[in-house]
């Protein structure tokens, strides 16, 4: 008569987990885990880890800046840095992490790293495709920007927004949402006097409706002050004649969000960084009617479209909706906004930001991420 096999091992999924070292010792009883213990080669008080890593940029930019959120919050655990070339760079961003200057002579480098991870998170690229067959992956979309078909299938989709989800899901690859987290202060807001756009490094496409706004701002007639903040100087126009002040350069995301009403009339998008910040920092949001702005932003204050277009970015990714907005239309939203109690949309902000914090979904995060190292 063979020997039993305690229980805990019969159950195949908290057996891979404790293996990795991914589960603590303590959900089980003193025996069996004792028993797994000697099985495994591990002290009892021993819990590792799950190492997560990510390939990054140190840019002003989006991905730059999502990455970073990600490893300052405990998501990430070790990071690989990708050299940029073009733009600035944060070197004290991720202190000591490796750094790669040349993909292509520094090949094996990312292998090796990419091989020691328990699991990969990247942001809409891995850089070089064929890594995403080394190890057990995430790959947090953005659907405009996506090669389609995907050049090679990672573990798991992540989908940042309501958009990406329906470009992705029912695919051969398992897709999921989950939001990405907000972290920014909120401000008390009473009156919509202060309209502030912002053009970053300018928007993929001209997508943030910068142009669109400036244009606006010339047919608006009520006494409205304007802030337009870049991080990059864009050839927009001279707006000194027309009053708006001009911010450039990067700013902590505290002081983004000084106005009352952000001002946003994007043409295409899933996930929005900035739209999320401002409505979470308080702001009454008028951005561009359009899907997923409807599903969590107040629908009152949002800019009616004058159609769409079918657009790419680029050749070979993923056609979508362009968004056709009037400047016509924003100055005259402008207008009716202009000095209206906003007391209401300041606390609507409020209230939803509690539920987009890190604390909150910092533990989907990890869970769906140790479900991949599971099934790997």
């Amino acid at each position: 008569m063979g020997r039993a096999v305690p229980v805990v091992l019969q159950r195949a999924s908290s057996y891979r987990l404790f293996a990795k070292g991914l589960l603590p010792l303590q959900r089980h009883g003193p025996d069996q885990a004792a028993t797994l213990a000697r099985l495994l080669g591990r002290r009892t008080t021993e819990r590792r880890t799950m190492k997560v890593g990510s390939l990054v940029f140190t840019t002003d930019q989006g991905l730059s800046y999502l990455a970073k959120d990600f490893y300052d919050n405990g998501v990430i655990t070790d990071v690989m840095v990708i050299r940029h070339g073009r733009r600035k760079e944060h070197s004290d961003w991720y202190p000591g992490a490796p750094v790669i200057g040349n993909m292509k002579s520094q090949y094996a480098d990312m292998m090796r790293f990419v091989e020691s991870m328990d699991v990969m998170l990247y942001f809409e690229t891995p850089f070089v495709w064929d890594l995403l067959r080394l190890r057990p992956s995430a790959l947090m979309v953005m659907h405009e920007c996506m090669p389609d078909p995907l050049t090679v299938q990672p573990t798991a989709i992540f989908c940042p927004s309501l958009l990406d989800l329906q470009c992705y899901k029912g695919g051969s690859t398992p897709a999921t949402f989950i939001p990405v987290p907000v972290n920014v202060p909120w401000k008390q807001r009473h009156r919509a006097r202060v309209f502030v756009h912002n053009a970053g490094n300018g928007g993929l496409n001209g997508r943030n409706g910068t142009k669109e706004f400036v244009e606006a701002i010339k047919l608006v007639r009520s006494p409205a002050q304007f802030v337009l903040r870049m991080q990059e100087h864009q050839n927009i126009g001279n707006l000194s004649s027309l009053g708006v002040r001009v911010i450039q350069g990067t700013q902590p995301s505290e002081s983004l969000y000084d106005g009352d009403v952000f001002v946003f009339p994007e043409k295409f998008n899933g996930l929005s960084l900035p739209l999320q910040e401002a409505y979470a920092s308080g702001m009454l949001v008028m951005a561009t009617d359009r899907f997923p702005n409807d599903t969590y932003l107040p629908i009152a204050p949002l800019l009616p479209t004058s159609g769409s277009k079918r657009a790419r970015v680029a050749g070979r990714c993923r056609e979508f909706d362009e968004a056709i907005i009037s400047p016509k239309t924003i100055a005259e939203l402008i207008d009716l906004w202009y000095d209206m109690d906003i007391s209401e949309f300041n606390e609507l902000g409020r209230e939803w930001a509690k539920t987009m914090s890190w604390v909150q979904l910092r533990p989907r995060y990890m869970e769906e991420l140790r479900r991949l190292v599971i099934s790997w």
